[in-house]
């Protein structure tokens, strides 16, 4: 064997053994974890053969889309309810026969129910209630089954601390290595429409941005900005934004009364629109990058009270971060479970400042409407995209 050749091959073996060394800890502690940790596919599993059971038994009841049933009530859907929430383990099992009166008991279960299916808990059966009950047990089966091969798929990937979105259920998580959840937060992700949901991918977040400039993508400045600017030329001055044209290698700020808007495009014309710095941004004091082929980020918004409703479907794309503060403390800690102080951090005025982490973590969007949680507690998510239908809709090979 020649000299080069057997330096070479020293040297990739030193490398792989300082990745090692690098590593060594998380990977123990993985190991140590992953082994009392019952992976989510496993859980999932026992769930599928409960609710296959369930569907062949045929005894699930249905109720009229425009029934309101609540505490002291007295009719024959309180029965059907009781029967179908003892189905699901939402009612505890009565000593004695089932009761047509909605009691307190029955209040508690259907508040369980509006939990596990991500409706607010008011112990009211109302209209969102009556759409989730009235979902045949036969197609909650195929539910379970479509996210038990999405869950498995996620199963294959390494286990490490990641920072994992679930769309559908608008949640951020932080997963350690057992991929238990150290913290969360709701965010806002996608708008419904086709053009504007967010995407299930995976990156590596590297860094994040403190008071960003907002380049505004070309798609919002045809479909939105352009509008409004042929009735209102004053709309980007009063939102503390900026014209820009390409002209050449550079970009030229221009006034936006020197466009003629009713015919620009922003791609053909060479227009660029950016948000400066401060409270009115769009992404608020901070961004999250991880790059991906779609331009899609975490980020701040000043838009809080998105953050209180249930059904959180408002972005372009991104994914607005109910707390992004804590959750830049956590990225920029060594160790989760004491995040770092980065008081100091927002007092750095300084526009569009980089801020590296400590080593890159990876990201992970993904779209599960259905799931076991670490309570052991069975979750339904409404499908908000239509994915699962779509992914049920193709042929069985």
């Amino acid at each position: 064997m020649t000299e080069p050749l057997v330096q070479m091959k020293l040297l990739y073996w030193c490398s792989i053994w300082m990745l090692f060394l690098t590593n060594s800890d998380r990977t123990f502690k993985s190991a140590q974890k992953q082994a009392r940790v019952q992976p989510q596919h496993e859980r999932l599993q026992q769930a599928l053969q409960q609710y296959q059971q369930l569907a062949e038994q045929e005894n699930w009841a249905y109720f009229p889309d425009n029934l309101c049933l609540q505490a002291r009530d007295s009719n024959a859907y309180v029965l059907d309810l009781r029967k179908n929430l003892r189905l699901t383990g939402d009612l505890p099992l009565p000593e004695a026969p089932l009761s047509a009166v909605f009691d307190n008991t029955l209040t508690s279960a259907v508040k369980k129910f509006q939990q596990r299916h991500g409706l607010r808990a008011d112990g009211i059966v109302g209209y969102e209630t009556v759409q989730e009950l009235n979902v045949p047990l036969s197609l909650r089966v195929r539910q379970i089954e479509l996210n038990l091969k999405r869950w498995q798929d996620f199963a294959a990937n390494p286990v490490q601390p990641k920072v994992f979105v679930n769309i559908p259920d608008y949640t951020l998580h932080l997963l350690d290595n057992s991929q238990k959840t150290v913290w969360t937060t709701r965010v806002v992700v996608g708008h419904v429409g086709k053009a504007y949901q967010t995407v299930s991918l995976e990156g590596l977040l590297s860094y994040l941005v403190l008071n960003p400039s907002w380049n505004v993508p070309a798609s919002i400045v045809r479909r939105e900005i352009i509008p409004i600017l042929k009735e209102d030329i004053g709309y980007l001055e009063r939102n503390h934004m900026s014209l820009y044209q390409l002209q050449g290698n550079q970009k030229i700020k221009i006034p936006a009364h020197a466009v003629d808007w009713q015919t620009a495009d922003p791609t053909r014309d060479n227009l660029f629109v950016v948000q400066e710095p401060g409270s009115w941004n769009a992404l608020g004091r901070v961004k999250f990058i991880f790059p991906n082929p779609y331009a899609i980020y975490l980020h701040d918004t000043p838009a809080k009270a998105l953050f209180s409703q249930g059904k959180r479907a408002y972005s372009h794309g991104c994914i607005r971060v109910q707390y992004p503060d804590s959750l830049a403390a956590y990225l920029l800690s060594d160790l989760w479970g004491k995040p770092t102080d980065i008081q100091a951090l927002w007092r750095n005025t300084a526009p569009d400042k980089i801020v590296r982490l400590p080593e890159p973590t990876p990201v992970k969007l993904g779209y599960y409407t259905c799931w076991v949680d670490d309570k052991g507690i069975l979750q339904f998510r409404r499908d908000i995209y239509q994915l699962d239908n779509v992914v049920a809709s193709e042929p069985h090979l």
